[in-house]
């Protein structure tokens, strides 16, 4: 099954000698700041309606419009193939390069009849955003996904710290990147 993801990513995207994007990808980072050391933090993408309609009719086996048991794990394993490209993640931490430790798929689901992908990012070291500015981003530079944050903003903060972080969206220049967010929390 990951042999036929992989068949159909190559004919799609290695063949193209536009640079469009073929796939569209609505994504998030959800970050729980009860401290001001963030040692990890969520992604979630929801993948447009092309491209979930046809990995749903391949892995949905039931049809049921939900992965359970062996679909689920089927599904989760195709995505994996990702991890090559780094989820797409794109982190700075104060303009360095920040490469997250560990990114693991978290959830799979099948909602409005798009497949959902909940990530979960572990850092390499806690970042005190009260002294650091982390900064988030997706981008593809290789297989043609857009990237494009949700309607409500790249980055959703939750918890008890939440109302003294601000997150600051500012433009990329690079050209797979949509837009960056710095987030710093000031007591």
């Amino acid at each position: 099954m990951r042999f036929l993801l992989c068949l159909c990513i190559t004919v799609l995207f290695a063949g193209s000698v536009m640079a469009h994007p073929h796939v569209w990808v609505d994504s998030q980072y959800r970050v729980k700041v009860d401290q001001a050391n963030v040692e990890s933090l969520e992604a979630t993408w929801s993948l447009d309606l092309f491209t979930s309609t046809s990995l749903i009719a391949e892995y949905d086996i039931d049809g049921d419009g939900e992965f359970k048991g062996q679909e689920k794990l089927d599904m989760i394993e195709v995505l994996k193939s990702f991890e090559n490209y780094g989820f797409f993640i794109k982190m700075k931490q104060d303009g360095s390069e920040l490469i997250p430790k560990k990114v693991h798929i978290l959830d799979v689901r099948i909602r409005d009849q798009m497949l959902w992908i909940r990530l979960g990012i572990d850092l390499p070291t806690p970042v005190n955003l009260e002294t650091s500015t982390l900064s988030l981003a997706f981008g593809d530079d290789e297989l043609y996904f857009a990237m494009e944050p949700l309607e409500e903003g790249l980055v959703r903060l939750s918890g008890t710290l939440s109302e003294i972080c601000t997150p600051v969206e500012h433009e990329a220049t690079e050209t797979s990147v949509a837009v960056w967010v710095d987030l710093t929390c000031k007591p």
